[in-house]
């Protein structure tokens, strides 16, 4: 059988949501190309990894993506197969953020929808007669230093894809959900729950990351927002990486009814935690992804894919979903960043009070119509994501 070669997107500070967008799209393009996905780098994003003290979880048998999530193709893991690397064929240049795979072949590359849909981008896959018949290919050459740099991305914004090929693709990433022991035990909490928002703070390790604002930030601004959106006395679900931050203090005291998801998972349900197949920190936190999936509403943290996530969860799952956030993370143009978690707050990516980003321009696509400053390939995803044509159009108007 032909294979798809494919390095999963596995480092520098990745997390589950990395690689979980990065294997949607080898999914993708090993389906449409007619080919097995040949994993590399299938393993443990450094990112999730949590120490619970005195909870009993164990990260000694870390949880791999395909521990996790049930795959929709054929594949088998690199380590299983040895090619001649000089015998692979490379169909693109460059990587993701930079590309655009577009399907049918025959596709109208003149047309203003898609060069609407490109904005800007000209390094184009697809499958050619030279692609078609060679033994094994890849979509991108490997990153340097093999970071896995260049298959990170949303899907949404990388696949050019007619009615008909959507469908199909929707269909399929439909097919790639959770094992079903970690997808009953998140409806079992949600259930339990009841009615819910929802934040995602994330704390721990945006404190070492060159580009965001995290160490700038105060309580009162993340309660401004949260005012804005949830009522005092709902429940509001936590999910963060740092429940012991003070910062956190301040907005448990506003919001009494606060739950930290992963303790919860841990407090409320840990024999049925337990019981799962994979029970360390980068299933627990999965799990807290898929339960706040269900919240009624939600407020997240710019640049993190873990939000991103579950704005598409909710999406996918009929919710009202309009992408907030908490406050713009990204700088200024011309700003230079020199310290880990801190930059001045920049004003070129708006917001309006609840979180919403603030549209500046006009186009069909989502990414045509917000600042220039967001890199949409990955810093936040659209609804063009969501798993039903129609609705995708209608949150597209209105979101």
């Amino acid at each position: 059988m032909r294979d798809l070669h494919y390095t999963l997107y596995c480092g520098g500070r990745s997390g589950f949501s990395n690689l979980v967008m990065s294997a949607e799209l080898g999914v993708i393009a090993s389906f449409l190309l007619k080919r097995r996905l040949v994993l590399e780098g299938n393993i443990t994003p450094p990112a999730n990894v949590v120490e619970y003290p005195g909870k009993g979880v164990t990260n000694r048998r870390r949880s791999r993506l395909t521990d996790l999530i049930e795959l929709p193709v054929p594949w088998i893991e690199a380590s299983q197969i040895d090619y001649d690397p000089f015998h692979i064929f490379v169909m693109g240049e460059g990587n993701v953020r930079r590309g655009v795979f577009y399907w049918p072949p025959e596709t109208d590359l003149a047309s203003e929808a898609f060069w609407t849909f490109a904005q800007g981008r000209s390094n184009l896959l697809t499958e050619t007669e030279a692609s078609r018949t060679a033994p094994v290919v890849r979509l991108f050459p490997s990153s340097p230093g093999g970071t896995s740099m260049e298959n990170l991305g949303f899907y949404s914004y990388f696949f050019y894809l007619d009615d008909s090929a959507r469908a199909v693709v929707h269909a399929l990433l439909r097919r790639m959900r959770p094992r079903a022991p970690y997808a009953e035990l998140a409806h079992h909490v949600s259930a339990s729950l009841g009615t819910f928002n929802a934040v995602h703070l994330r704390r721990g390790d945006f404190k070492q990351t060159f580009g965001v604002t995290t160490l700038d930030r105060t309580a009162t601004e993340a309660i401004r927002v949260l005012d804005e959106n949830f009522a005092r006395d709902e429940t509001l679900l936590i999910l963060t990486d740092e429940r012991d931050d003070p910062f956190l203090a301040e907005i448990t005291a506003h919001f009494r009814h606060s739950v930290f998801v992963d303790h919860h998972i841990l407090d409320h349900h840990r024999d049925e935690f337990f019981d799962l197949p994979y029970h360390d920190s980068i299933a627990l936190a999965y799990l807290s992804q898929l339960i706040a999936a269900d919240s009624t509403d939600f407020v997240g943290t710019m640049t993190s894919t873990y939000t991103s996530m579950v704005q598409r969860y909710r999406g996918n799952g009929g919710k009202h979903e309009l992408f907030k956030f908490l406050w713009n993370e990204i700088p200024d143009s011309g700003v230079a960043v020199t310290q880990r978690g801190s930059h001045p707050s920049g004003l070129g990516v708006p917001l309006h009070p609840d979180g919403r980003l603030v549209e500046q321009y006009t186009g069909p696509y989502s990414w045509n119509r917000y600042s220039p400053r967001i890199n949409p390939a990955w810093e936040r995803e659209w609804p063009e994501s969501f798993l039903s044509a129609s609705r995708s159009r209608d949150l597209n108007r209105t979101g």
